[in-house]
């Protein structure tokens, strides 16, 4: 029995404090959960022990991301979506994490035959600790290099005379463009300063402003390097549209990104990321007198080069187009006439009888 205890809470302990280092679970999820993973890891005890120190480790490393993957299919079936989106951002992390542990618990127990606890339990834990750097590790730079954040920065046009810039609301977020990106621009098109801002006019004269900034971010890595796509939205689209907008291959990459109807996609800036696009979508609405744009979508698709480990990350309400006034229209209120009560009509008296 002693065996089977040393396993269990070898590999417990392991997973619990490994998500705490990692951030891969919550404590609580760690905690409840690595009580049913532990038990799978004190059942092949003696499995362990017949195998030895060399093959040991293989069946444990084999058996923690198993469990992995039937706990990532029992919440696909059976869990909630939002359960299932977070065992797709976390798949790879849990699985080098559930290897080291089974791993290190297998190593374990099968020194323990030939040498002292202190001796198994210290060749244990460096080889958990070993299986679970490496491969964090490598998780962490396919991270650094896919899942960082995209700044996604809005250009429109707004018909305005020549001298003024676009209506802003009292209050409103005014985007901002960095001097990098001011550079950059400058080296591809006309930037000039005007009434309205920094405004960028194309080959058909037409002028753009900055009108919003938004970062995409990816929830299971908030941090690392922003790429930057600078996103030219021309006038006259008179239809839906969705455009696939590449990335910059560098993480930190500065990308200019002109669109225009029927999905045309113009790019500069560089080499294009192979792992990283957005899929833009405007919406528009039709008037009697004219078109008006509603607003994007945006949808970011990773892909890692160990396949689709990556879930799709939707934002939605960027703005699409300056405001025509300072003031939202009012609906419209009835007229005292119209809006004065009435007594309900029952219709027609009754016939006599």
């Amino acid at each position: 029995m002693n065996t089977y205890a040393r396993t269990y809470w070898f590999t417990w302990a392991f997973l619990v404090i490994a998500a705490a280092l990692t951030g891969v679970a919550s404590l609580k999820s760690a905690f409840f959960g690595g009580l049913f993973a532990a038990l799978l890891s004190a059942l092949l005890s003696k499995v362990y022990e017949r195998a030895g120190p060399r093959y040991a480790p293989l069946i444990g490393a084999t058996a923690g991301p198993l469990w992995v993957i039937a706990m990532y299919f029992r919440i696909r079936w059976f869990g909630s979506a939002e359960d299932f989106e977070m065992a797709q951002w976390t798949l790879g992390t849990d699985i080098s994490v559930h290897a080291a542990g089974f791993a290190g618990a297998a190593l374990m127990t099968a020194l323990r035959v030939r040498f002292e606890f202190p001796k198994a339990f210290g060749g244990g834990l460096l080889l958990a600790a070993a299986m679970t750097v490496v491969p964090y590790g490598f998780i962490a730079w396919i991270d650094h290099r896919v899942a960082g954040p995209v700044d996604l920065v809005v250009l429109v046009s707004a018909e305005v005379p020549v001298g003024e810039g676009p209506i802003r609301r009292p209050g409103a977020v005014q985007a901002k463009l960095t001097p990098d990106e001011i550079l950059f621009l400058k080296e591809r098109m006309l930037v000039v300063e005007g009434p309205g801002g920094i405004e960028v006019v194309d080959e058909l004269g037409r002028r753009y402003w900055p009108l919003v900034r938004r970062r995409l971010v990816y929830p299971g890595n908030p941090g690392g390097p922003v790429r930057t796509v600078l996103f030219l939205l021309p006038p006259g689209l008179v239809v839906p549209e969705t455009w696939s907008v590449p990335v910059h291959q560098d993480p930190k990459g500065l990308a200019l990104v002109a669109v225009a109807a029927r999905n045309e996609v113009k790019f500069s800036g560089g080499p294009v990321s192979q792992a990283v696009r957005l899929d833009v979508s405007l919406a528009v609405k039709s008037g009697e007198d004219a078109v008006t744009y509603q607003d994007l979508q945006v949808e970011a698709f990773r892909k890692s080069p160990l396949g689709d480990l990556y879930a799709n990350v939707r934002t939605q309400g960027i703005g699409a187009a300056f405001p025509t006034s300072l003031i939202d229209p009012k609906t419209p209120v009835k007229s005292e006439e119209t809006a004065k009560p009435r007594l309900p009509s029952f219709g027609a008296d009754p016939a006599a009888k």
